[in-house]
């Protein structure tokens, strides 16, 4: 070191040296002229401004660049002040490259525009050994003399906001072996031709320091100082060109003895380049000026955008570099090589830039690459009409498909429905650089599928229940035996509550077989025809037998029937002269140990819900065969209803009927309740609720009603051999569900009562999917599951203030249907909510709510309405639906599709925490306006 020293010392003549250890002693150095965060163009010579034009041309060049610069919110210039002509200053040492003060007109715009002016010296020009102003061929002793006088002498001239060093490499060569002979004495050829370069940074860094300490010692980089197979501490890269070997640039000497404020890395490389990668460069540099107390800026080649290197093409790769520099620690800022390149915009590029810098993105948009969720495959067969894409981008550069733009929301979400051809058809997305394409081959297939199908035997005049998925807008009709029904189309419903992106909907009807004869009859196959835009397939369906005359119930003494018994807790019942297996809101459960003759042979049937197998009791309505079980042969008897009693707790009041026989079955109806041919309720306006109890006598009078706000009233009643129970309600539509069991001899049916308002109410949310299960999802980037759980914790928050009591179903991790039922059913709920965002074709919109029992209607419409409301978008109503979670009669359950996920606009509205407030608002609302307008 000390040789260094002293060599420094003699090619300064005379400028005092001065190392980073020596300023520390003298105190803190004064406060740099440099902005937080450097955003800064390059104005090259004979590109920006022509230094051999007039100087009115010149200073015209320089005034438009400037404007430019600042027009784009930079903050700083940085201008290279000396060429192989000459200076572009004033200077008494060095020829004028110009006939005027260029760096003086310069400094003047800068001022004008509030912008910092970074002169670059370039120290591989300068005064030769022969004599003469131009390239250096090797350092010498005098060059770096006369290099250093200048910048001394440019620095007291103009007192700039810094000086950035360029081209201070040494070469191995004849010329600098001949003038280390004549300066370098015995300090061996290659440190002799390293140590120049340090000299020249160590007294180039002070003739700027010396002059104004507050200005920026820059020096100019290039990526890689060493790689890391020559030299243990350099980088990960290997790049052809290397500091050390090519410039013989001894790093840790200059950062020992320089005053280097910062370094300006130039970066060539992509953020994909595979032997120079910018974060891999910037990165390591900036973690070596962080140890010697500077700082790194980026110099980012902006002019290669657009370009075939490697992460060129992509018009998002300067806002990447960018995004970078503020990630790295000890990055300043970045200087752009270009301004024509921001003037070309290329891909909208700048823009983007712009509207970074003034904080009108997010960084997580630029970082968004193109992402095609729906459908999974690329090469596929589809029977399918049109195809739905759901997908992601950069929200800030264009997407198009087959070359057409493609409108996306401000997250950059998109969602897009295109008809299919027959035969293949091949759709291409690009984004950025990159591309994704599909190939789908279609197969024209109208009826997808027939229910019921294999072979059925059935009652004479029975209904059966036809469902037939076919392409959307098709004509089906189902024919028997000469009768036939033309089938309605109707929406999709499954128990995964997701909505339809299918083209194939059910299409449903009751087709009637003929009429029962003393034997058994074949009537052949259900044909099924379907025509979609003028073409026609037909398909047969289920053989279909009709049984014999069938069974009367016994009603007298001395007849005799066949005995089953419910052993399930709740025995779902289906219409007795319908065969699907569809459940129907307007029948009603019978609870375990109920006893009735069956009155029909096992019906079975194959259809969209799957296989059923089904048995007719004499009481009228259908039960599955799986809960029952045969009692046998048995002569027909009366039970009794020998003694009623009522009590009540704080949610419940109950009725009991004491019975003596046999437990009979008996129906359930809500006089004056409206319902459609599928079982949902057309309205439910209902004052009473009468139960049936079949081959019942009644000794007893009527029951005194325990203190209750739901029940006003309780008679029984004999019809014929039947007693009837009627319940006359408080309020006309106050109803929130009912459970029946036996308990002992007693058949007890359980109400809830109406609670008074929020405060005293148990109110279940259940956010639906959860754990493996994410339900829909767009492009990775949005999870309905995540959107239920927040939404749901939302509500349940609101409803606790309220003074309600709230459990909410734990989706943490899977909870399958049934688990979702019985956990609410445990907890006994007043009302019950499963929260849902729905998908479907691109245009679809609008919020939906589900009910099934009759009295969960009005909390259907209250949230349908409200949702919508809240959300700003099309109310589509109450609609009936089978879902598993609200098929039951315990207490009004609804399920909600809030929005649709596949809608790009609506999305943006699901994803803002404003409206996803609002619905959580509404959701309160509605079902604290349902228990309100009960009381």
């Amino acid at each position: 070191m000390k040789k260094i020293l002293r060599f420094a010392a003699a090619l300064a003549c005379g400028l005092c040296l001065m190392g980073t250890a020596a300023r520390a002693e003298e105190g803190a150095s004064p406060a740099l002229q440099q902005p937080q965060e450097l955003r800064a163009v390059y104005l090259a010579p004979g590109r920006d401004f022509d230094p051999a034009a007039s100087e009115e041309d010149c200073r015209a060049q320089l005034e438009a660049a400037f404007s430019q610069a600042a027009e784009y919110g930079m903050n700083a210039v940085f201008l290279p002040v000396n060429t192989a002509s000459g200076a572009l200053f004033a200077s008494e040492h060095w020829p004028m490259a110009t006939g005027f003060d260029l760096l003086g007109c310069a400094q003047q715009e800068a001022a004008a525009k509030e912008l910092y002016l970074y002169p670059v010296f370039d120290a591989a020009f300068g005064l030769q050994t022969g004599g003469g102003y131009g390239p250096h061929s090797a350092l010498s002793a005098a060059a770096v003399q006369s290099a250093c006088q200048v910048l001394a002498d440019l620095t007291a001239r103009y007192q700039p906001n810094g000086v950035y060093l360029a081209g201070y490499y040494n070469h191995k060569d004849a010329g600098s072996m001949s003038l280390y002979r004549a300066e370098g004495a015995s300090m061996g050829y290659e440190n002799w031709v390293r140590e120049c370069v340090t000299s020249l940074v160590v007294n180039a860094s002070q003739a700027v320091k010396g002059q104004r300490g507050e200005a920026v010692f820059g020096l100019m980089v290039d990526p890689v100082w060493a790689n890391v197979a020559s030299d243990p501490a350099g980088s990960a890269t290997s790049a052809s060109f290397e500091m050390l070997t090519g410039g013989f640039v001894d790093l840790n000497a200059i950062f020992t003895w320089s005053s280097i404020d910062q370094v300006l890395v130039r970066c060539p490389g992509s953020l994909a380049d595979e032997n120079a990668a910018f974060g891999t460069v910037l990165s390591w540099w900036a973690g070596v000026a962080q140890q010697h107390g500077a700082s790194v800026a980026a110099y980012i080649y902006n002019d290669k955008l657009g370009g075939d290197e490697a992460g060129w093409k992509a018009p998002d790769q300067v806002m990447r570099q960018v995004i970078q520099t503020r990630e790295i620690p000890g990055c300043g800022g970045a200087v752009f090589a270009s301004l024509p390149a921001l003037q070309e915009n290329t891909g909208g590029s700048t823009d983007v830039l712009l509207r970074y810098y003034a904080d009108q993105i997010e960084e997580n948009d630029i970082l968004t690459d193109l992402s095609v969720s729906t459908p999974e495959k690329r090469t596929f067969t589809t029977q399918e009409p049109q195809v739905n894409f759901y997908g992601a981008s950069d929200p800030n550069f264009p997407l198009s498909i087959n070359g057409k733009e493609l409108e996306r929301n401000g997250e950059g979400v998109f969602s897009l429905e295109m008809d299919l051809a027959p035969g293949q058809n091949t759709f291409a997305f690009e984004h950025k650089e990159k591309t994704i394409t599909y190939n789908i081959t279609r197969e024209v297939v109208i009826i997808k599928e027939a229910a019921p199908s294999g072979s059925m035997t059935v009652e004479g005049g029975t209904q059966i229940g036809m469902t037939v998925m076919a392409y959307s807008g098709s004509a089906v009709t189902a024919s028997l035996g000469g009768a036939s029904v033309t089938l309605t189309e109707q929406e999709l419903a499954t128990d995964d509550a997701d909505g339809n992106t299918s083209s194939y909907v059910p299409f449903k009807g009751m087709l009637t077989v003929p009429a029962a004869g003393e034997s058994e009859q074949d009537v052949g196959n259900i044909a099924v025809s379907a025509v979609w835009s003028g073409i026609t397939q037909s398909v047969s369906a289920a053989r279909v037998y009709v049984a014999a005359l069938p069974r009367q119930a016994p009603n007298v003494e001395g007849q005799k029937g066949n005995l089953v018994q419910v052993t399930a807790g709740q025995a779902r019942t289906y219409p007795a002269g319908v065969l699907n297996n569809d459940p129907y809101g307007n029948c009603f459960p019978l609870p375990k140990d109920t006893v009735d003759y069956i009155v029909s042979d096992k019906l079975t049937y194959d259809g969209d819900y799957g296989h059923g197998e089904y048995y007719i009791l004499g009481c009228g309505v259908r039960v599955s065969a799986g809960d029952v079980t045969s009692l046998g042969e048995a002569e027909w008897e009366l039970s009794s209803v020998s003694g009623t009693s009522s009590w009540a707790d704080g949610q419940y009041v109950y009725v009991s009927l004491a019975r003596s026989g046999r437990k009979t079955a008996y129906t359930v109806e809500f006089p004056g309740t409206g319902y459609s041919s599928g079982g949902g309720a057309t309205g439910f306006g209902a004052g009473q609720m009468r139960v049936v109890l079949k081959d019942t006598r009644l000794d007893t009078g009527s029951p005194e009603l325990a203190g209750n706000n739901l029940l006003s009233g309780a008679s029984l009643s004999q019809d014929g051999n039947n007693t009837v129970l009627t319940l006359d309600l408080r309020r006309a539509g106050a109803f929130l569900g009912y459970r029946a069991y036996y308990d002992g001899g007693n058949l007890v049916f359980r109400f809830n009562q109406i609670p008074s308002g929020l405060s005293g109410a148990k109110i279940y949310i259940d956010p639906g999917h959860g754990g493996y299960d994410g339900g829909t999802s767009i492009a990775g980037m949005y999870t309905e599951k995540s959107m239920n759980a927040d939404l749901a914790n939302r509500v349940a928050s609101i409803l606790r203030d309220r003074g309600a009591s709230v459990q909410v179903t734990d989706t943490s991790g899977y909870v399958s249907l049934d688990a979702r039922v019985s956990q609410s059913q445990s907890y006994s709920p007043h009302l019950f909510v499963s929260l849902h965002h729905n998908s479907g074709v691109s245009s679809a919109s609008g919020t939906e709510a589900y009910y099934f029992n009759p009295y969960s209607r009005l909390l259907a419409s209250n949230l349908s309405g409200r949702v919508a409301g809240a959300l700003g978008t099309r109310d589509r109503g109450a609609k009936y639906g089978a879902y598993r979670v609200t098929t039951h009669m315990d207490f009004p359950a609804v399920l909600v599709e809030c929005g649709f996920l596949t809608n790009p606009d609506e999305l943006s509205k699901l994803q803002n925490d404003g409206y996803k407030n609002a619905m959580a608002v509404a959701v309160a609302d509605a079902i604290q306006n349902t228990l309100s307008s009960m009381q």
